[in-house]
């Protein structure tokens, strides 16, 4: 692979013409006084370089090739602006910002095929800066974004959470990190995003039809996580950042620092985060729910030239997680833990309050995770205007799994990831406003199981898919689409059953094979194919069409064991075949000087969907394995998805620091194939949610604080009562409302430089008592104590971040 990115790199090198430097610089002032933006972001998404205002206001950028690009100018409490400039020898260019306390245009550059102005887009595309990461509490990676409109999550307690896009995840959800897919056994509903949440720059979502460009299996869409771009010419910059949560009493600490000199540009980010077990007014402090970041290292080093960029990225994080389980004491309602008798046996006994407030991690009832990447990313701008980029990656990912209390130190399941991934794609040059793009992508991928049980067999895996996409304005149209072609061959190895009963990957002697291996080939196309039109200046209308294909994953082909993590027996469904999507979404967005409008409507048609449901035995219960263990098995059958997305910002002109955001969204499934009316919802939706923003803010205030802000948010979910029904497979969820408070800003010294930023946000401020319908806790032991089932989410929370650039 290295040696096939070498010789592409000198091929593109030696077919680009030798030019004189080129310059862009510039200075940016306030509209509605004519000072100077310190601390504006300049962008050119065309070739990934970016600078940042000086205390005058100016810019500076160097090593550009000749050519016209587009130029993004972004600053907290003002409209983003997006503008196109023809860059020849030293050309100067000013900008003009206009106060607005909704960000509401921002060009996305990885989460489509070409660069992309967000309302020009027919797929909904949604972007979230790291400054509104900042201004928000979250608790993980996924968290942090669960709340934009047509977001949600499963969750297992505060550390472990999946994203859920219009009511699918899992995988059907890609996950994008610096243009490699985030490969970690994403299939498991108690598996986490291996990602560190400090070290992200900006996500970028997807809603639907996500699949064409970055490979099968998005038919949910794509989230995508961006490491911050590289600083400017001469500059070494930095920060600190600290957090404090006091619910679970986090601790985290990150530190990242930046440098460019003579386009060699690096970046390296080091963060450490823990907790204590969460609490709320119903259970008190939730057992065995703390969870550790205990060291995570990523960054970048490489060349930003004329001729474009090359950059070799490096990531390890290394997680723990101890398991909810929920059991409770039949007497007192308190959780219990178990303990190992002289006798071998094991025996529940309530936690001591000791136990309560540990941060210790359970050596029989917990996960620990390493995930480990190289990759190197590479971008080549050739003299006609075309570009070449190639990505390739090597990713290690160990996966542990304790659940037995007679062997603590032995992982039950020890899951080891390999995954090669490469994506190259040519951007042929713009010509009568036509945009085209050609690659390909795909990957290779095993596994192997080191854990003295298995849950399914070790496996291999290709993925490859050619794709191309156009892109073409006519006046106030503009037309996209594309076409993919997909295989996928997977060989699944023989299962074996030991003396115990247990499943293992070896043979275990005469008459212990179980699953005889398999070995399977997927084919299918997708395509998508939109529009947006103008209708005035203000307002446009989009819709688009596609066709996307997911096949089967490894476990739902050949689970056949207890899961650790999610303490049931799992069965596959060895014949299943690939699902097959057709999405239709149409939406509107609207914007004026007061008001800003998005809305969408979406149907997402999925034959022979893939779900799981629970087993019951001959009297109608529950089938357990071993007395305890709830049996669940994989099914298909036809669904369809609808629902809708909604955002109203109102923003006046005469108050530019008030604004009042609404946002709905709601997403319906059906199980078409259901033969029963407890079997006609599908399971994982999301309850309908509305979220009410407040927002006061002030760019400047005295000559010590700058970017002040102030927010209300009431989030409203109401209650879900379209739910799996069959099998006791899923219940019923009463509606919630929460109330989250935030406010922070910047102090800055007498040069106009910020010392330091102060973010606090408190969220379920009046310590609400809920369960969110997508949390695996709602499922466990009832507290007889208090009658109440299952385990409650997180109750009040205040956080407190403060960054110290350098």
């Amino acid at each position: 692979m290295k040696q096939f990115c070498v010789v592409i790199a000198c091929y593109g090198l030696s077919v680009l013409t030798c030019v004189a430097q080129h310059n862009l610089s510039g200075r940016v002032t306030h509209g509605e006084s004519g000072e100077a933006v310190i601390g504006a972001a300049i962008y050119l998404p065309d070739l990934r370089l970016g600078a940042t205002t000086l205390t005058d206001g100016t810019y500076r950028l160097t090593n550009l090739p000749a050519g016209t690009f587009t130029v993004q100018v972004s600053y907290i409490s003002h409209k983003t602006l997006v503008r196109t400039v023809t860059v020849a020898e030293a050309t100067t260019q000013d900008f003009v910002m206009e106060n607005a306390a909704q960000m509401l245009e921002e060009v996305i550059v990885s989460g489509a095929s070409t660069k992309t102005i967000i309302r020009d887009s027919p797929v909904p595309i949604a972007a979230m800066s790291q400054l509104r990461l900042m201004q928000q509490s979250s608790t993980n990676l996924i968290d942090a974004v669960a709340k934009m409109p047509g977001m949600s999550q499963v969750t297992t307690g505060a550390g472990l959470s999946k994203p859920i896009i219009r009511g699918l995840g899992f995988n059907r959800v890609i996950t994008m990190h610096d243009g490699i897919r985030q490969e970690d056994n994403q299939w498991g509903e108690e598996h986490s995003i291996q990602l560190d949440e400090y070290s992200v720059d900006r996500y970028e979502i997807i809603r639907g039809a996500g699949s064409l460009i970055y490979g099968s299996d998005g038919l949910g869409g794509v989230v995508t996580a961006l490491s911050p771009r590289p600083v400017e010419e001469g500059k070494v910059r930095g920060r600190v950042l600290t957090n404090y949560q006091s619910n679970h009493n986090l601790l985290g600490l990150s530190v990242q620092a930046a440098g460019n000199q003579n386009g060699f540009v690096w970046l390296a980010t080091a963060s450490t985060k823990s907790t204590n077990n969460y609490r709320n007014q119903a259970d008190g402090r939730v057992f065995s729910s703390n969870y550790a970041d205990l060291f995570d290292i990523s960054g970048y080093i490489g060349l930003n030239k004329r001729w474009g960029y090359s950059r070799l990225y490096f990531l390890r994080t290394e997680q723990r997680f101890n398991i909810i389980n929920g059991t409770r004491d039949a007497r007192t309602g308190r959780f219990t833990t178990q303990t190992l008798l002289p006798d071998g046996s094991a025996n529940d006994r309530p936690v001591t309050d000791d136990e309560l407030t540990s941060r210790v991690f359970l050596p029989y009832n917990s996960q620990h995770l390493i995930n480990g990447k190289l990759s190197l990313n590479n971008l080549l701008q050739f003299k006609n205007g075309g570009s070449l980029t190639l990505n390739l990656s090597y990713a290690r990912n160990n996966r542990d799994e304790f659940a037995d209390v007679a062997r603590p130190f032995q992982a039950q399941l020890g899951l080891l990831l390999h995954t090669n991934y490469y994506d190259v794609r040519y951007n042929l040059p713009v010509r009568r406003n036509w945009e085209i793009t050609m690659g390909s992508n795909g990957m290779l991928q095993s596994l192997d199981n080191q854990g003295y049980q298995a849950l399914y067999p070790n496996y291999s895996l290709f993925d490859n898919g050619v794709f191309g996409f156009a892109k073409k304005v006519i006046g106030p149209l503009k037309i996209s689409g594309g076409l993919r072609y997909d295989i996928r061959l997977l060989g699944i190895n023989k299962l074996y059953i030991d003396g115990d009963g247990a499943f293992q990957v070896r043979p275990q002697g005469p008459g212990s094979e179980r699953f005889a291996g398999v070995d399977k080939t997927y084919r299918n196309v997708s395509a998508s194919l939109g529009a947006v039109y103008s209708l005035t200046d203000k307002l446009n209308v989009r819709a688009n069409l596609s066709r996307g294909f997911r096949a089967p994953t490894v476990p739902e082909l050949s689970s056949n064991g207890v899961h650790a993590g999610t303490f049931r027996y799992e069965i596959g469904k060895v014949d299943a075949v690939p699902e097959v999507a057709y999405q239709g979404d149409v939406g509107l967005t609207y914007e004026s000087r007061d008001w800003y409008i998005d809305a969408s409507l979406f149907q997402n048609s999925i034959e022979q969907y893939i779900y799981s449901e629970r087993v019951l035995n001959r009297a109608g219960t529950d089938s357990l394995y071993q007395g305890s263990i709830p049996v669940f098995r994989y099914a298909q059958g036809d669904a369809r998805l609808q629902g809708m997305e909604g955002t109203v910002t109102y923003n006046p002109a005469a108050a530019r620091w008030f604004s009042l955001t609404q946002t709905y969204s709601a997403v319906f499934g059906r199980n078409l194939s259901a033969t029963t009316d407890d079997a006609q919802f599908l399971p994982f939706m999301p309850a309908p949610r509305w979220v009410t923003q407040l927002r006061l803010s002030r760019d400047r205030w005295g000559n010590r604080f700058r970017n002040l802000y102030a927010t209300l948010d009431v989030e409203i979910t109401q209650q879900q009562d379209r739910f799996l029904a069959a099998s006791n497979t899923e219940t019923a969820t009463p509606g919630y409302t929460l109330v989250h408070l935030g406010a922070g800003g910047d102090i800055t010294n007498n040069a106009k430089r910020t010392v330091f930023s102060v973010y606090v946000s408190a969220t379920n401020l009046f310590d609400v008592i809920y369960q969110a319908h997508q949390s695996r806790l709602k499922y466990l032991d009832a507290n007889n104590a208090t009658g109440r089932v299952g385990v409650f989410n997180m109750g009040r929370n205040i956080s407190l971040k403060v960054v110290v650039p350098f």
